[in-house]
């Protein structure tokens, strides 16, 4: 895959393998996402992409911000968990 990538002249930057400790998708807004559409059905997908959005535009920029400062925090505990899962913070 990088071959490819560099004969297009695409620069590949190392990244640590995926972790859901690491992505705030999976420890921050999908749990908000979640809380918030529970219990509700949809039958469209243009309907739930609707209420996602909506919700979404709900939540504070403070908070988006927020969630980075604890992805530093995040970030240094896995690196000091030598990549190992843990749970809270």
């Amino acid at each position: 895959m990088k071959k490819p990538l560099r004969e297009l002249e695409i620069q590949v930057l190392p990244h640590p393998a995926y972790s859901p400790n690491l992505a705030p998708c999976d420890f921050w807004l999908f749990p908000i996402l979640k809380d918030r559409l529970a219990g509700r059905n949809f039958d469209r997908i243009q309907d739930l992409a609707k209420s996602v959005n909506s919700e979404l535009r709900t939540i504070p920029e403070e908070d988006y911000q927020g969630v980075f400062r604890k992805w530093q925090i995040r970030l240094k505990r896995c690196k000091e968990s030598l990549g190992e899962y843990f749970e809270g913070l």
